[in-house]
């Protein structure tokens, strides 16, 4: 054995080269030991072999028999002297054999071409790595396409919960006599529904109401009232003691007159310059007027800054001759900014004229014509 000065590995008398760092052994005497293999089991021995030359190891060597690392003999390893043998060629296989498990070896040394047994890693002479690099294997499959990315799926809007329909609401229109007991009855179906002079026996005998009057609309469980185009237009009675906004133009009414209230406005300057004569505007807020007629208008009272009071025999301005007017009968209020309307408790009550779709509830009061109506909704 020879101790490698260098990392004080043993290796075999014949290495050249410290398997463990790859340093140049030493040499008894200078030159290399002759190598005698030990055969394997059932290999019958051979006879030792002259020195190895450092580059031929096969140069001035006869060929023995048995022996794989004398001179080949002609014709290659393997093959006796003389002329080439034909080699038969297997049949090709109708499947090639798995490779063999484990790694393979250099036969023949790439550093110092010297002959190395089959499963030696390192070469016997010099030390050098005899492992072959695998090829990769061959895939038994077509390789895959990749993939096309998948467009992210946009979030689903959350489905707004169907609103369940309103149910379909019976509305009746009940005559109410002077006295105060019920008269007749009129259904009004689903949908818009006509009401007139022409409309039922109901309402054929009272002149003050048009062939078509009104427009009653039942529908989402709601039901409004709108003017047709009457020439004396459609009331709804308001609430005791509660104030309702009066905007400029808005028509009410108290017993049997019909008033308007025409709201003022600051007086502006003629083009030239010149100021208008007349009453002074300071301290009114407008005026109630009262309509004899579509285009006719009888008396108009101003409207001070400290309100009026409307009745039969008390209060700012008074209607004797109007039996439906109760004694002290509605309050008209200015607020700083607007003029609100309120009933005082009278007998037969203050009533708006409507414009446009009027919301109405089971229990309102409506004036048509010279009838007076209950709205009743089941």
């Amino acid at each position: 054995m020879i101790n490698c000065p260098k990392c004080s590995r043993d290796n075999q008398d014949h290495y050249k080269f410290c398997l463990g760092c790859g340093s140049e052994l030493p040499r008894a005497g200078g030159g290399a030991k002759p190598f005698n293999p030990t055969p394997p089991a059932g290999v019958p021995a051979v006879s030792a072999a002259p020195p190895v030359a450092a580059v031929n190891p096969f140069a001035g060597t006869a060929p023995a028999a048995g022996n794989p690392f004398g001179q080949p003999p002609a014709g290659g390893l393997g093959q006796a002297a003389g002329p080439p043998r034909p080699v038969s060629q297997p049949a090709q296989s109708a499947q090639a054999a798995p490779p063999a498990a484990g790694p393979r070896f250099a036969a023949t040394c790439g550093q110092c071409s010297s002959p190395n047994p089959g499963n030696k890693r390192y070469c016997l002479t010099c030390g050098f790595d005899l492992t072959v690099a695998e090829a990769p294997a061959a895939s038994a499959f077509a390789p895959v396409a990749p993939v096309a990315p998948v467009a992210p799926v946009a979030p689903v809007a959350p489905v707004a919960p169907i609103a369940a329909a309103a149910p379909a609401i019976q509305v009746q229109l009940t005559l109410i006599r002077p006295d105060g007991s019920e008269g007749g009855s009129f259904a009004l179906g689903q949908g818009p529904t006509r009401v007139g002079r022409s409309a039922d026996a109901l309402f054929a005998s009272d002149a003050y109401l048009s062939p078509q009057h009104a427009v009653f609309t039942a529908q989402n469980g709601q039901l409004t009232v709108r003017d047709d185009g009457s020439l004396n237009g459609v009331f709804v009675r308001i609430e005791r003691q509660v104030p309702i906004d009066l905007p400029n133009g808005q028509v009410f009414r108290v017993g049997q007159e019909i008033l308007r209230f025409d709201a003022f406005g600051p007086i502006a300057l003629e083009a030239d310059g010149t100021e208008r004569q007349g009453a002074q505007v300071e301290g009114l807020v407008g005026r109630i007027t009262l309509l004899v007629g579509r285009e006719t208008t009888g008396n108009a009272f101003p409207i001070p800054v400290t309100g009026l009071f409307l009745g039969r025999e008390r209060g700012d301005i008074l209607f004797p001759e109007d039996g439906y007017v109760s004694g002290l009968h509605a309050q008209l209020i200015w607020d700083g900014a607007k003029l609100t309307l309120t009933d005082l408790n009278s007998s037969n009550g203050t009533y708006l004229r409507v414009g446009g779709e009027h919301p109405l509830k089971s229990g309102d009061l409506l004036l048509l014509g010279q009838q007076l109506f209950r709205v009743t909704i089941g």
